[in-house]
């Protein structure tokens, strides 16, 4: 076999596919040299998810026209001058590398004017050949478009996901950049519409205000710097432990201004959150870590996502002293009411709302939420003084039964009673069922969704409709999702650019029906969207709607509702698993039982 050198051609293609994956990380890229170049106004517009065109313009401080074809030219770069400048990087790109591999599997024009230029210059680059250089009349600034992502590179570009998946990633990452860089202000737009805008006035929390709504800003805690130890520093907010999320989407952990990915700090984070956490659910977060440039090494991979710490273990204890210390701060008194009374914000919750979204937006004077307690663990301290306050129950109802009550049930099978709130037992010929209540019901709504016609609905009306607000990243999603949802019962329609109003949910409901409880329902929608093909997405919707509908487990009923649980489960064919697969009822014979108390014959003697 013989050795060759590749052309210079193919190399670069191959060191491209290193940096450039999908239009996110064209996104990336230009977004960075951006913020490098010192803008506090950066534009992102993406057409098709970015496979047909990308546009980054920022108001930075631009580059001469005698350095643009400098620039696309590998590994030249303004950041770096000496080997021994890798040691301390602050600037958040170095290599050199981002504009010649995107040049490389692209069509690029560069745009670009320094403030004390008269004039601007544009450059046009595919392939990673320059076509032509002009002068032209432009703003301060550059302005970088993308046509025709790997153009070049059908391998790549086959394997690039649907316009809205690749939209959800690019909105994903102006998320986390924006969260980065409270101080700049972030406009994406896609398709004509505005997805991810931030005032860029420096306030965090405000930043978090606009990406994830002012419910979950006005539930964040402020961290407080626990270190004592020169050049390392942390800050940022947590979320309370009553807000939290089935997955860890919403922890961005940022290192001098670099978002990163790292389960040691994660892990270091919900540590400190100890027992105040359920299980398998994680905490809203936004962490800036401050580490002194010498003792940080960020040139691990090209993606530069990847960092490795002189003293992890400092880190580490670092942030988990943090959150403990904001978990266990006194609460701070409650806000003064911008209303004349809290029965006028009880009857006028629009009103707390949207002094809520202006505290967040413009800085106005935050309201206090009619009936909310100070404590950040008010929703877990309700609960439990409301179970607490509760009339006990018998675990398992047996006795004095009257076989008149068990008229309409399932032929043969009479009801015996509940155990530990959650399992229903009754008693089929010489068999004892044994079944998962929220299991059971589980499959029955299942079964009613699956068996109406297509366009059909459940939907009982709500006494007041519902607002929910939804991070810009599920945007994509949202339209997908939106008309499953209301051929599911859920009459709901949107309410602004990340808000939707809901008048009406499927099946009834015991007690209250909350936006908490839709927004856990469509968050989980929403990641397993991701996961399934479009074909199975109605499928997928059904099985949510019916398990966040569904009795829970730990929850009493009353002998009516478990009578009708059972008639209801007969209706199905008395299917024994849920539709995740899961057993929904354990049969246990008469053989089984004597077996183990060790009868003979059934006991018919009686001993």
């Amino acid at each position: 076999m013989t050795i060759t050198v590749l052309d210079q051609q193919t190399a670069e293609r191959i060191a491209a596919g290193e940096v450039i994956e999908n239009p996110a990380s064209v996104v990336k890229e230009l977004v960075e040299n951006s913020l490098d170049a010192g803008a506090t106004l950066i534009e992102i517009a993406i057409r098709e998810g970015g496979r047909k065109s990308i546009t980054v313009t920022d108001d930075g401080c631009g580059i001469p026209a005698a350095e643009l074809p400098l620039a696309f030219r590998r590994f030249a770069t303004s950041k770096l001058k000496t080997l021994s400048d890798l040691q301390r990087i602050e600037s958040l790109g170095f290599r050199g590398e981002a504009l010649p591999s995107i040049a490389a599997v692209a069509r690029v024009n560069l745009t670009s004017r320094p403030g004390e230029a008269a004039a601007g210059a544009r450059i046009s680059v595919a392939g990673g050949k320059v076509l032509a250089q002009e002068e032209v009349g432009a703003p301060a600034g550059t302005s970088v478009e993308v046509l025709d992502l790997f153009y070049n590179t059908p391998g790549r570009l086959k394997f690039l996901r649907a316009a809205p998946v690749e939209s959800a990633r690019v909105t994903a990452l102006i998320t986390e950049m924006a969260l980065a860089h409270p101080q700049v202000a972030f406009v994406l737009s896609g398709e004509k519409k505005t997805v991810v805008q931030t005032s860029g006035d420096g306030e965090l929390l405000h930043v978090i205000g606009a990406l994830y709504g002012a419910d979950t800003a006005a539930a964040m805690l402020p961290l407080k710097d626990a270190s004592a130890q020169p050049g390392l520093s942390v800050s940022g907010y947590i979320s309370a432990p009553h807000l939290n999320r089935p997955s860890r989407r919403q922890i961005t952990l940022i290192v001098n201004g670099r978002v990163i990915r790292s389960n040691t700090l994660i892990n270091a984070l919900e540590r400190g959150y100890g027992s105040f956490l359920p299980s398998r659910r994680h905490p809203v977060a936004v962490l800036h870590l401050q580490v002194q440039p010498d003792l940080l090494d960020v040139n691990v991979h090209p993606a530069k996502t990847e960092v490795r710490f002189q003293r992890p273990e400092a880190v580490k204890e670092l942030v988990y002293q943090a959150v403990r210390a904001a978990l266990q701060r006194p609460a701070a008194p409650p806000p003064r009411l911008r209303l004349r009374d809290s029965a006028v914000a009880e009857s006028q919750p629009d009103l707390w709302r949207e002094g809520a979204r202006r505290y967040l937006l413009e800085g106005d004077e935050f309201p206090a939420r009619p009936g909310a307690l100070a404590d950040p663990f008010h929703g877990e301290a309700a609960a439990a003084a409301a179970g607490a306050l509760a009339p006990p129950e018998p675990a398992v109802h047996t006795q004095g039964h009257d076989a008149s009550q068990d008229r309409g049930l399932p032929e043969g099978c009479r009801l015996i009673g509940q155990f530990l709130h959650s399992y229903l037992l009754a008693q089929k010929g010489d068999q004892l069922l044994i079944m998962d209540q929220h299991a059971v019901h589980e499959r029955i709504l299942y079964e009613t969704l699956a068996r109406q016609p297509e366009g059909a609905s459940h939907g009982v009306q709500l006494s007041l409709p519902l607002t929910v607000e939804v991070p810009p990243v599920w945007r994509e999603r949202m339209a997908d999702l939106l008309p499953l949802l209301n051929e599911s019962g859920f009459k709901m329609e949107p309410f602004g650019d990340n808000s939707y109003i809901i008048r009406a949910c499927p099946f009834e409901a015991r007690g209250d029906y909350k936006a908490v409880d839709f927004y856990a329902m469509l968050e989980e929608m929403v990641l397993q969207a991701e996961r399934v093909p479009a074909e199975g997405l109605r499928e997928q919707v059904r099985k949510t709607v019916a398990c966040h509908r569904a009795i829970k487990a730990h929850q009493p009923l009353s002998r009516q509702e478990m009578e009708q649980l059972l008639k209801d489960w007969e209706k199905t064919g008395e299917v024994q698993y849920c539709p995740h697969g899961r057993p929904a009822v354990i049969t246990i014979n008469r053989e089984e039982l004597d077996r183990s108390f060790k009868r003979k014959g059934g006991g018919a003697d009686g001993r």
